[in-house]
């Protein structure tokens, strides 16, 4: 099936999935120029858009999405319950309020989520046409060396069973934090050889991407099987070969 996915900003993409897209973590305006908006408003006009919001710190989400998302055909949104609990003045229309390790059907998405070791959650996420994402947030495999080691050993393991449960799920994409500040670069080489995704995307990088170029090597991951994106606009569009298809 073929899969197209535009890079905003940061943890932000626009995944179009047959004839819906679906949006991970649109920041807050601080964090967005003018080119990341206009990229986004550019997707999603016109689209039916399901946005899942992963946390409520403001590089992930932004209070004012439907506005940005206002040339959508359709809106819809799921967000973690801190979101709810930090912003009460907000109504959220047409939204989920979704708590960690649960299980929702949403919009024709089957979602579950994960508990994730930063705020909120992560997301595993089947559209009707039975492709499987999985969408990590801040949930990554945060072993600082300013850390203890029982710290690191903890933040290991935590990240080992979430590892365990992705793969199980059968994700086709895979969205994950790479961090070039960490030697494990967040967990990302270590996801993709328990998961073995068919897509993989780099997230996290705060606009920072120059880096970004030839990092499919140091993840272990052929280089047509990674995005590597540079501007905000940037687009792939890739093949997702399901099963019995």
């Amino acid at each position: 099936m073929k899969i197209k996915i535009t890079y905003i900003f940061h943890n932000c993409f626009v995944l179009d999935v047959g004839k819906l897209s679906i949006v991970f973590d649109i920041p807050a305006q601080r964090f967005r120029m003018s080119r990341a908006r206009s990229a986004l408003e550019e997707a999603v006009c016109g689209r039916d858009v399901v946005i899942f919001f992963s946390h409520s710190h403001l590089d992930h989400f932004a209070p004012d999405y439907m506005d940005v998302c206002g040339g959508a055909n359709s809106v819809k949104a799921v967000l973690s319950d801190d979101i709810e609990e930090m912003y009460p003045d907000i109504f959220f229309e047409n939204a989920l309020v979704v708590e960690p390790d649960q299980k929702y059907v949403f919009e024709n998405l089957k979602i579950e989520t994960l508990m994730s070791n930063d705020l909120g959650v992560a997301f595993m996420i089947e559209t009707v046409e039975g492709v499987k994402i999985y969408n990590g947030g801040d949930l990554a495999c945060w072993d600082w060396e300013s850390s203890s080691e029982a710290d690191q050993k903890f933040t290991r393991d935590f990240f080992d069973k979430a590892a365990d449960r992705i793969a199980g799920f059968g994700s086709h994409i895979v969205f994950s934090n790479v961090d070039r500040r960490l030697e494990s670069l967040a967990g990302g080489p270590f996801l993709i050889e328990a998961v073995k995704p068919q897509f993989f995307i780099p997230t996290h990088a705060l606009g920072r991407t120059e880096w970004l170029e030839g990092v499919h090597e140091r993840l272990g991951i052929e280089s047509h099987k990674c995005f590597s994106y540079r501007r905000a606009g940037d687009v792939a569009s890739f093949d997702i070969l399901l099963s019995g298809a």
